[in-house]
């Protein structure tokens, strides 16, 4: 649960002399990059095309932050030249810890070279156009924006942390309807990477998606969704394997989102409730790429995690949340969304007294177990219905959580 930013971290000072000397930019892309020999360079083309094609007035740079990788990542990303209009600029991360590590790397490199807007894209993208960059980058040059997230049209069982827990969560709380709040593109203001940059918990790994999002909500900045496409990336194939990707990732999205909740108590305590429009539209757009799941694998991982941790799990819930959740487990009752929403804001709650990284670990795996019990219920429900009926059940259960909100105030 490593929470904030390393302060000794800093760049290569040749990066830094490079970053002054190209500046000011007015857009710098940043990818990064792990492991993504096969995808990176397709993805660098694509947006040298962008920025060229839709951008040609403009001071450009593409900044690599590269992780360290057990691929040929590093020679893919030596094969891409840009046009002689667009700066480039190749570092390692600061710090070798995750994402975030990279994302503080492309927002210092920013920094230096004054750039206006910051635009994050993951070099694991198959379905990246030239288009994107235009339609992300936009709000921010014409100054409509302080960050920009895309909205990603995703198969039902998709999004799997975001549908049930950050989503619903982040709406309740800071009151903005973003619906893939942890979608991993973004286009963000020079205010907005300023006030990252300098923020006590910049996360350096997968929590600082959620980090971003929240922090711009929370700090009053606009915030709007700007790009709207089927998504295809290399990592949607790891769902059958969680334990190697989304389990990791769990961790580090919900750590930090509890943690920035505690930060921000006083903004989210005192605002007023906003209540969502009940009107549910409907999507007709193409089709999203399928995504593999295993359901009785997961029941079976719900069922066994539970019995060994409940003796842990009753140290976060009270005894009659316990209780239902051993029905559940027992006889195969529903684990259904309004039940949902207690457990979370209970847990959100009892972040708030563990002090240790070994106390917040166990309050996270224990949720993490919980949280499979819940998909698993979704994931049956929703298993014969179209995208919108699907839909339809997450934007009620987001509802629950706005509904259940003032319960959240009273055990926080």
């Amino acid at each position: 649960m490593n929470q904030g930013w390393n302060k000794n971290a800093s760049l290569d000072p040749e990066v830094i002399k490079k970053s002054k000397e190209i500046k000011p930019i007015d857009i710098m892309v940043g990818v990064l990059c792990k492991n993504v020999e096969p995808t990176v360079l397709n993805v660098l083309n694509v947006i040298n095309e962008g920025l060229y094609r839709y951008f040609p007035d403009y001071k450009k740079a593409i900044v690599i932050s590269r992780a360290e990788s057990t691929d040929n990542t590093d020679g893919a990303i030596r094969l891409f030249q840009p046009y002689n209009s667009i700066h480039k600029i190749v570092t390692k991360d600061m710090i070798n810890e995750g994402k975030g590590a990279g994302v503080m790397t492309i927002f210092e490199i920013a920094h230096y070279a004054g750039a206006k807007c910051v635009v994050l894209m993951d070099g694991d993208l198959l379905s990246v156009k030239p288009g994107w960059i235009q339609t992300i980058a936009s709000p921010i040059i014409y100054g409509r924006a302080d960050l920009t997230v895309p909205y990603y049209i995703r198969h039902k069982y998709d999004g799997v942390i975001t549908n049930n827990l950050v989503y619903p969560f982040t709406r309740a709380l800071y009151g903005i309807d973003i619906r893939q709040p942890i979608a991993g593109e973004y286009a963000i203001s020079k205010n907005l990477y300023e006030l990252l940059r300098q923020h006590p918990l910049f996360p350096p790994d997968f929590g600082v998606d959620i980090f971003i999002l929240t922090v711009a909500a929370a700090e009053g900045l606009y915030v709007k969704e700007g790009l709207f496409s089927l998504k295809i990336h290399e990592s949607t194939t790891r769902y059958l394997e969680p334990e190697k990707f989304l389990i990791p990732m769990f961790r580090k999205v919900i750590g930090s989102m509890f943690e920035l909740a505690k930060y921000y108590e006083d903004y989210w305590k005192s605002k007023p409730v906003l209540w969502h429009s009940k009107f549910y539209r409907e999507c007709f757009s193409q089709k999203p790429i399928p995504v593999l799941i295993d359901i009785e694998k997961m029941k079976k991982t719900f069922k066994d995690e539970f019995l060994a941790s409940k003796n842990t799990i009753k140290q976060f819930l009270p005894e009659s949340i316990v209780k239902e959740l051993e029905k559940i487990v027992s006889n195969g009752s529903s684990f259904d969304s309004d039940f949902w929403v207690e457990v979370v804001y209970n847990y959100a709650s009892a972040w708030k007294n563990q002090k240790t990284e070994s106390e917040k670990y166990l309050l996270i795996d224990t949720l993490k177990t919980l949280w499979i019990g819940r998909f698993v219920a979704y994931a049956n429900e929703v298993e014969k219905m179209d995208m919108n009926d699907a839909e339809r059940v997450i934007q009620k259960q987001a509802e629950l959580f706005e509904e259940k909100f003032d319960y959240l105030r009273s055990i926080y």
